[in-house]
């Protein structure tokens, strides 16, 4: 199956599904054949935004390509978001892509997946603190328990991460994500993640818990609901 046609079959589950609110697809913004495929994307409602998987692109300079730029521009003035699938080593790109596209909303997924279980946060929150100034770039509080020990996380592991995100995006630009099913490989399941995060902003951040729940994805991604 191609990217396409994995989006094409999400638009159809959507169609089946009114809790599908939003799809966020995986397409190569790079090809020359970009504006025809989003042509034939965003023909569904559900589209609102695209992804690209890094850990899959050998090229570990991919955010800084001229192809790379090109398609975000075309992102852009469709009026399209942009998930940022980063790991630390690829933060240092996201301040210049903030410069050259003012206007691209576009989201830090799982918190660009510190070095949780080494327990690794202060070059991390350096570069956190640093994007966040692009007041266009929200942050998914998501994905942590897998970057933690597999089989021995605790909930305090993720207080630190998740408290200077807050600190520095603010709970206006943060949003739940729940990694699921990926998160079952640290032996969680979705309620366990959802439970944990709510305790966690409920300490940190209290009565800003729809906001991050719920109100700014909505606002993010422009969703129907």
């Amino acid at each position: 199956m191609t990217a396409l046609e994995e989006a094409l079959w999400m638009c159809q589950e959507a169609d089946k599904h009114s809790f599908i609110k939003g799809i966020v697809a995986g397409i190569d913004i790079t090809s020359d054949k970009l504006n025809a495929t989003l042509n034939i994307l965003t023909g569904h409602p559900r589209i609102v935004g695209i992804r690209h998987i890094l850990d899959l692109e050998p090229d570990k300079e991919w955010l800084a390509r001229e192809a790379t730029i090109k398609g975000l521009e075309v992102l852009q003035e469709r009026g399209l978001t942009f998930d940022l699938l980063l790991r630390p080593h690829s933060m240092h790109f996201i301040p210049e892509l903030s410069r050259k596209l003012p206007r691209l909303k576009m989201v830090v997924d799982h918190l660009a997946k510190p070095y949780i279980k080494d327990g690794l946060i202060e070059k991390w929150a350096e570069d956190m603190t640093t994007i966040a100034q692009n007041p266009n770039i929200f942050c998914k509080l998501s994905g942590m328990v897998t970057e933690a020990d597999l089989k021995a996380w605790k909930e305090k592991d993720f207080e630190p991460y998740v408290k200077h995100v807050l600190n520095c995006f603010g709970p206006e630009r943060c949003m739940f994500g729940s990694d699921w099913p990926v998160c079952g490989l640290a032996g969680a399941t979705y309620s366990d993640v959802f439970n944990m995060m709510l305790r966690l902003v409920s300490k940190l951040s209290p009565g800003n818990e729809a906001a991050i729940f719920r109100d700014n994805a909505v606002r993010f991604y422009g969703l129907k609901i």
